[in-house]
C-alpha cells in the first residue's frame, strides 16, 4: 500500500510539470502531422484520379460534340476545323509527381497558337472561352463555318462541367502530340483572308453527277467542303479524287480488300467504294474507326448507269 499511497500522493514539482506538458505536446504534433501528411498524399492520389476521370468524360464530349470539325484524333478537318492535337496548338508537357504524389503539369513547350494570337492565358482558359461563347465572326475564309456557342448558358448544348472536362482532354493530348506536319494548322493571324482559288468549273457530266450526290443522301453521312454537306459518319470527301489515288497504293488497301479485284485508278476505287462499301474499310471516320454495314449497298439499283457514271466522275474532280 506504501508504494500505491506514493503514487497518488505524489506531487511533481512545477519544473517536471511543464517538462512533462511540453514532451506530451510535441508527441501529439507529431502525430498529428504524421498523419496530416498520410492523409495528403491519399488527397492527391485522389485527385489524380479525379483528373483522369474528368478527362475520360472529355473525351466522350469531343467525340460527340468536336470529332465531325476537327477530327476524331485531333487532327483537323478541311474546311471545318483545324488540329487541336497539333504540337503547335498543345505544345509539349510532362506530367510530374513529387514525393507526396502531388501530380502537375510540367510545360515542356508552351503553345505557339496562343502565343501567336496574344492569348494571355492558360491554354485551358482558351479552350473553356471559346467552347462557351464560340467565335461568332467569320476571321478566315479557310473554314466554310463559323465556331459555335456550345455553353448552356448562351444557348449550347454543354454545361460547364463538361465544357471544363473537354479542355482538360484537349491539354491532356499534348503528352504526345501530333507533329505539325500531321495536322491540319490554321492560318497566321491576318492570312486566312485571301479569296479562295476560283474552282474549276465542272463539265455538265460532273454537275449531274453532284445533283446526284445531293438527291441520293450522300451528304447526310459524307461531307464535301463548299457544298454545304457536313454529315459527319463517313469519310469526308472534298479531295477524294486525290485521296483515292494514295489508298489504292497504299499497304491497307492491298491487304485488307475483301471479294473485290484491286482498283487501278481513283475512279474504279470510287466506284468500287460505292457499288460494294464493305469490299475495303477505311480506317477513321469522322467519329472514329469506321464500321462495316453503315453504307447502304443497293446502290447498284438505287442508281442508273448514267447516275453511276456521272457521281463517279463528279467525285473523281474532287482535288
Amino acid at each position: 500500500m506504501s508504494i500505491f499511497k506514493k503514487i497518488v500522493t505524489y506531487r511533481p514539482s512545477f519544473t517536471v510539470r511543464i517538462l512533462t506538458g511540453l514532451i506530451s505536446m510535441l508527441i501529439l504534433l507529431s502525430v498529428c502531422t504524421f498523419i496530416g501528411l498520410a492523409d495528403r498524399t491519399r488527397l492527391n492520389v485522389r485527385a489524380t484520379e479525379f483528373d483522369a476521370r474528368s478527362i475520360e468524360a472529355g473525351a466522350k464530349v469531343y467525340f460527340d460534340q468536336c470529332a465531325r470539325c476537327h477530327g476524331p484524333n485531333g487532327e483537323g478537318v478541311e474546311g471545318l476545323g483545324p488540329a487541336l492535337a497539333s504540337e503547335q496548338f498543345v505544345g509539349r508537357i510532362e506530367l510530374v509527381r513529387d514525393d507526396m504524389q502531388m501530380q502537375s503539369i510540367k510545360v515542356v513547350q508552351p503553345s505557339e497558337r496562343i502565343k501567336q494570337i496574344g492569348w494571355s492565358g492558360t491554354l485551358e482558359d482558351y479552350i473553356i472561352a471559346v467552347t462557351e461563347a464560340g467565335i461568332p465572326i467569320k476571321t478566315s475564309n479557310v473554314w466554310d463555318v463559323t465556331h459555335p456557342t456550345f455553353s448552356e448558358r448562351l444557348g449550347g448544348p454543354l454545361r460547364g462541367d463538361q465544357i471544363r472536362n473537354v479542355a482538360s482532354f484537349i491539354v491532356n493530348y499534348g503528352l504526345n502530340p501530333l507533329p505539325n506536319d500531321q495536322a491540319l494548322l490554321p492560318p497566321a493571324p491576318g492570312e486566312g483572308m485571301a479569296p479562295r482559288p476560283t474552282p474549276v468549273p465542272l463539265t455538265a457530266e460532273q454537275e449531274a453527277g453532284k445533283q446526284v450526290y445531293l438527291a441520293k443522301g450522300c451528304a447526310a453521312c459524307h461531307a464535301i467542303r463548299g457544298v454545304g454537306a457536313q454529315g459527319a459518319l463517313g469519310p469526308n470527301l472534298t479531295r477524294i479524287g486525290s485521296v483515292a489515288e494514295e489508298r489504292i497504293a497504299s499497304e491497307s488497301y492491298k491487304t485488307n480488300l475483301k471479294d473485290q479485284p484491286p482498283a487501278t485508278t481513283a475512279a474504279e476505287y470510287i466506284r468500287q467504294s460505292i457499288l460494294h462499301p464493305n469490299a475495303y474499310i477505311v480506317a477513321q471516320c469522322p467519329q472514329g474507326p469506321c464500321q462495316a454495314g453503315l453504307m447502304p449497298q443497293n446502290y447498284e439499283q438505287q442508281l442508273t448507269p448514267e447516275e453511276l457514271n456521272n457521281l463517279v466522275d463528279y467525285l473523281s474532280s474532287l482535288k
